[in-house]
């Protein structure tokens, strides 16, 4: 079971229990070893209630992982397997459209309306997820399990200790380096903002952002929990459309693209991107990246026609 990040096990366990819910109300069929004919009907099934054609690769995955574990033949290499999951994705193929990248003046922005001084504990929260988010190329679920004692600031930098990332396959660990700028948007100066606002003293295994209670005297950090994925981006968004922006275009993947896309314009060496932002792959990177309008005429210019 280990093979596998605790994540993806869970994805496909749960997965794969539908698909035996769907067979063991159907006579003659087995959940495992499953037959070809059988999980294409079932992946048939699925496409005639789903939107998209990810919950059928999730459940062609799911099963391809369960009969590996059981050690039988794995239905889903079937010719016909494949074909119908070739179809199913030409069927419920819809465009996708990416969210923008927050930029450096959208965080200047964010800052000058919500992070002025006197701000409360609930608005210096939200502006510190956005400019580490931004800083440190971090995926949600990477800040969603930074523990307080994961933080260390010195007087030129700030070191963040992912325990275990997307990419950290055998949670070796890593370390993220963020300078300290001096700017209004400097990421490090808002956390210990935000630290001494919550009154962290030394290592805690607490997470760093958890929800908040309401007191007389304000806001203070509830004693446990982390905050959702969810909760979070409504945070966000919201902050985004009171400075005027259409809500729609962005979401909290925005700020790591938003980072990369910014050191990528700045010509920042590759090895040290990939490096800041955990990539293993380089399509992968290049995903997170904007190019400017400026940089890709600049192809169709350098033809001299």
């Amino acid at each position: 079971m280990s093979s596998r990040a605790p994540a993806t096990v869970k994805k496909y366990a749960g997965a794969f229990l539908r698909w035996k819910k769907w067979a063991v109300n159907r006579q003659g069929v087995k959940p495992i070893p499953a037959k070809p004919i059988f999980v294409a009907l079932y992946l048939n099934f699925l496409r005639g209630k789903a939107t998209t054609s990810v919950p059928i690769e999730e459940a062609v995955s799911a099963l391809s992982w369960a009969h590996q574990m059981a050690v039988v033949e794995d239905p889903t290499s079937h010719p016909l397997v494949k074909q119908v999951l070739a179809g199913s994705k030409r069927i419920l193929a819809c465009r996708s459209r990416k969210k923008e990248p927050i930029t450096p003046e959208i965080l200047s922005n964010l800052v000058e309306k919500f992070a002025q001084p006197g701000a409360s504990l609930a608005e210096v929260r939200t502006i510190t997820i956005c400019l580490l988010g931004f800083a440190g190329f971090f995926r949600y679920s990477e800040m969603a399990n930074l523990k307080e004692a994961d933080v260390s600031i010195f007087p030129e930098h700030m070191e963040i200790f992912l325990e275990s990332s997307k990419t950290d396959q055998y949670r070796d660990g890593s370390q993220v380096v963020i300078a300290r700028t001096g700017a209004r948007i400097c990421a490090v100066a808002m956390m210990e903002r935000y630290l001494t606002l919550v009154a962290v003293a030394g290592a805690s295994d607490k997470f760093l952002f958890r929800g908040l209670v309401k007191t007389k005297a304000g806001y203070k950090l509830r004693a446990s929990g982390g905050l959702s994925y969810s909760r979070v981006r409504e945070l966000v968004l919201e902050k985004l459309a009171a400075l005027g922006l259409d809500k729609r275009l962005f979401g909290l993947h925005s700020l790591r693209s938003g980072g990369a896309s910014t050191a990528a314009q700045a010509g920042v060496p590759d090895r040290l991107f990939k490096r800041h932002g955990r990539w293993r792959s380089e399509t992968a990177k290049d995903g997170y990246v904007q190019d400017k309008l400026e940089d890709r005429l600049s192809v169709s210019r350098s033809l001299v026609l």
